[in-house]
C-alpha cells in the first residue's frame, strides 16, 4: 500500500461531503451504540412474548432488535468504510477525478493512476455487500414493529401467515437480487482497480439488474409504509393505549424518511440510465443535482 493520502488540498465540495460522511457514520454508530443494550438485554430474556398482568400475550422488541440491530451496525461500517475510499482517492498523483467520483448517477470511487486504486474497489464491492444487507433488515424491522405494536394494541396475534409470508418474499427478493447485482459485478470487471459504480455504468447486464433491485427496494418500502400507516390508524383510535405516542413517532419520522429515500432512489436510477444526456446541462445544474442526490440519500438512510 503507497501514495501520500491528503485531504487538505481537495476542493471544498469534496471536504464537505468528506464531513458528511463522517456525521452519517457518528450518526450510524451513535444509534448502534444506543441499540446494543436493548438487544443485549432482550437477547438474555430469550423470549419474543410476554405476558401482561392479565395474562394476555404482548409481543417485545426483540424481533424488531434482531433486524434493526445487524442493519445498523452494517451501515456504520459502510459509512466508515467510505470514509476510508474518501482519504485513499487523495493518494492519486493527478488528484481527485472529480467529475468521475461525484458524478450523476451516484459516487463513483475511483481516479487515474491511484496506487491504492485496488483497495478502493474491494472496498466499494464491501459497502455494495453491506448495503444489501441493511436494505433487506431494515424493511424487515420497519413491518415487524408495525406488526408488533398493532398485535399488542389489537389483542390478535401480529403478524399473521399472509403478511410473514408476503413480507418474506419481499425481503428475498431485495436480497436476491442485491446479492445478484454484486455477483455480476463481481464477473464483469475487468480487473481488480474496477469499482463496483464504474461496473454499474459500464457494463449493461449489470446496469439492469442493479436497477431493479433498487426498483425492488423503492416497492417494498411502498408495501411496509403502507402497512405501518394501517397499524398507525388502528392503534390511534384508542386514545388510551400506550402505544400510540411510540407509533406517532414511528409514523412522523421513519416513513417520510423512506419516502425521501425512494424519491432519490428513482431519480438516481434515472441518472445512471442516462447520464448521458445530462452533459449538456450547467454545471449549477448538475451540482444542485448531486448536492441533492447526496445529501437527501444519506439523511434518508440515517
Amino acid at each position: 500500500m503507497s501514495g501520500n493520502v491528503d485531504l487538505e488540498d481537495t476542493r471544498a465540495s469534496y471536504q464537505a461531503v468528506f464531513a458528511l460522511d463522517i456525521l452519517t457514520a457518528a450518526a450510524g454508530f451513535f444509534l448502534l451504540v444506543v441499540a446494543t443494550g436493548p438487544t443485549v438485554q432482550r437477547l438474555r430474556e430469550r423470549s419474543l412474548s410476554v405476558k401482561d398482568k392479565y395474562g394476555s400475550p404482548l409481543k417485545t422488541s426483540l424481533g424488531t432488535y434482531l433486524f434493526v440491530w445487524p442493519g445498523l451496525l452494517c451501515f456504520t461500517i459502510s459509512y466508515i468504510l467510505l470514509i476510508v475510499i474518501d482519504l485513499y482517492k487523495t493518494a492519486s498523483p493527478n488528484g481527485i477525478d472529480y467529475d468521475g467520483d461525484l458524478a450523476l448517477g451516484g459516487r463513483r470511487p475511483g481516479g487515474a493512476n491511484n496506487p491504492l486504486a485496488k483497495e478502493i474497489a474491494s472496498l466499494s464491492f464491501a459497502r455494495t455487500f453491506l448495503g444489501i444487507i441493511f436494505a433487506t433488515v431494515i424493511t424487515g424491522g420497519i413491518w415487524i414493529y408495525s406488526a408488533h405494536v398493532l398485535s399488542n394494541s389489537s389483542n390478535r396475534s401480529a403478524p399473521g401467515l399472509r403478511s410473514k409470508l408476503w413480507n418474506s418474499y419481499i425481503m428475498l427478493a431485495i436480497g436476491g437480487t442485491g446479492l445478484a447485482t454484486f455477483g455480476l459485478g463481481l464477473a464483469a470487471r475487468p480487473n481488480n482497480t474496477t469499482s463496483f459504480g464504474q461496473v454499474v455504468h459500464t457494463d449493461e447486464g449489470t446496469r439492469t439488474v442493479y436497477l431493479i433491485y433498487r426498483v425492488i427496494i423503492v416497492a417494498t418500502g411502498i408495501s411496509v409504509t403502507r402497512s405501518a400507516i394501517k397499524a398507525f390508524v388502528k392503534v390511534n383510535r384508542k386514545k388510551n393505549n400506550p402505544d400510540r405516542p411510540h407509533m406517532r413517532r414511528f409514523t412522523i419520522i421513519v416513513i417520510p424518511l423512506l419516502w425521501v429515500r425512494n424519491v432519490f432512489i428513482i431519480y438516481n436510477a434515472v441518472l445512471v440510465y442516462y447520464a448521458a444526456e445530462t452533459s449538456e446541462w450547467s454545471e449549477s445544474s448538475r451540482l444542485a443535482t448531486l448536492f441533492l442526490i447526496t445529501i437527501f440519500t444519506q439523511i434518508a438512510n440515517v
